[in-house]
């Protein structure tokens, strides 16, 4: 651990969050063998299926309804014997709910990559097991808290207030992470993000991957301009397509370790120094790969992504489909690193969108779900671009759109889009699909 690391968990035992039990629980885990940890993991699955069957009728209710009646009441369970929980449900769930449904849990929200933000509730240990995962992942790339790094990042929509602030700014400087804002990455934008990493000189790199892909490509056709090279970066968000991770490594920095994660679930799967795949934090998460029917896809075969929260009391995310497809190795893989945990072999789907300004600049669509989260009332959200210079906002809401509700979302998008860009809003029954059943974040149409 870092003297960072020491110091939060100190503060976090404290307060009463157990903080230093969970991290050195995360760290005795990764020197489990294998087996030990799937036991473990199977027990915990049985264990908080039962949990949630008590917690929440509307789960049971789902699970005799879709599943052809409740589970024993002791012993191993098969997970392919139980539904599916879909966001639908989870949206069901939530809305019913009168509070929190655990003491001391607190409200979450995605931003909604496919168009309609969901809301769910997290217990603090809950939380506290994502933060150690999390950091255990990024350890293997040196990025661990206390460790200095540079995020090319998000900042958040809303400004926060001058208290909130400084104590951001604070944590930031102790766990050693400077960010920088891309969710506007213009050229002048990537122009300064380069001086400061020179500046920084940091060891490791965090990002979205496309805006590291923008970045690599600005690097490389300004030669001379960023002159410090990382010893890792760390890719987020989204996948690489062939060749982006040579981009990044030539022009960018050392080696590429990309994650997988979620705003439900926080890190989900990381690479390590073998970089052969995604490996699962199995002791927060338990990880499937289904086929259609929801039964276990072949080694190799690619499936939908399901997700079931090992630590949550205030959610019943149990086989949780998180919208992702992905495939699994060959029981037994074991990766030469030597870690226990599972490895995920791909993740499909998590291509990152894009806005094109009136400017000719691209503009990472990644922004919109974390703006439009701040808007409760809004229930589902679209872009429509047409042309470079006009956007339509399509939402779905359940009271008519005036200016007084979409003009302040209109004032954040001018923030990013910039002033030239021509706004306009449009209350719609559904949002648009591809063929493939995907909502996009952005629909380009003929101006």
């Amino acid at each position: 651990m870092t003297g960072y690391a020491v110091l939060s968990g100190l503060y976090g035992e404290l307060r009463g969050y157990g903080r230093l039990r969970i991290r050195r629980a995360a760290a005795r885990n990764a020197r489990r063998s294998a087996a030990e940890l799937d036991a473990a993991a199977r027990a915990a699955f049985a264990a908080r299926v039962r949990a949630a069957l008590r917690r929440f009728p509307a789960y049971a209710e789902t699970v005799r309804r879709r599943g052809g009646g409740l589970p024993r009441a002791e012993g191993a369970l098969d997970p392919a014997g139980l539904p599916v929980w879909t966001r639908q449900d989870q949206r069901a769930l939530f809305a019913a709910l009168p509070g929190p449904p655990a003491a001391g849990a607190f409200c979450h929200a995605t931003g909604g990559s496919t168009g309609v933000p969901l809301r769910f509730y997290v217990t603090r240990e809950s939380f506290e097991w994502r933060s150690a995962v999390s950091d255990r992942g990024y350890s293997w790339a040196g990025a661990e808290e206390g460790r200095k790094s540079f995020y090319v990042w998000g900042t958040p929509i809303r400004a926060p207030g001058p208290w909130t602030r400084l104590k951001q700014e604070l944590h930031h400087r102790l766990q050693r992470r400077t960010y920088f804002d891309s969710f506007h990455f213009g050229d002048e934008q990537k122009r300064r993000c380069c001086e400061a990493i020179n500046r920084q000189r940091p060891p490791v790199i965090v990002g979205y991957a496309g805006n590291l892909i923008d970045l690599a490509r600005f690097a490389r056709d300004n030669p001379g301009l960023l002159r410090w090279r990382a010893r890792a970066l760390v890719t987020a968000a989204e996948g690489l397509a062939p060749g982006r991770r040579e981009l990044l490594e030539e022009h960018l920095g050392g080696k590429v370790f990309m994650s997988y994660g979620s705003r439900e679930f926080m890190l989900i799967g990381m690479e390590c120094r073998e970089h052969r795949g995604y490996h699962l934090a199995a002791d927060n998460l338990y990880v499937e790969v289904a086929d259609e029917e929801g039964r276990p896809a072949a080694p190799g075969q690619t499936g939908r992504i399901l997700i079931t929260d090992l630590h949550n009391d205030a959610n019943p995310f149990i086989r949780y489909e998180i919208g992702d497809l992905g495939s699994l190795f060959e029981p037994g893989y074991r990766c030469p690193c030597g870690l226990p945990f599972p490895l995920l072999a791909a993740v499909e789907g998590r291509l990152q969108e894009t806005i094109e300004t009136a400017d000719g600049q691209r503009l990472t669509a990644l922004f919109v779900p974390h703006l439009m989260k701040e808007f409760a009332w809004i229930e589902g959200y679209q872009i429509v671009q047409r042309g470079r210079a006009a956007l339509r906002v399509e939402l779905v809401a359940g009271r008519e759109l005036t200016p007084a509700l979409t003009e302040p979302v209109a004032a954040e998008l001018r923030k990013k889009v910039g002033d030239a860009m021509r706004i306009e809003f449009a209350r719609v029954p559904q949002l648009r699909k591809t063929a493939a059943g995907k909502t996009p974040i952005v629909v380009r149409e003929a101006e």
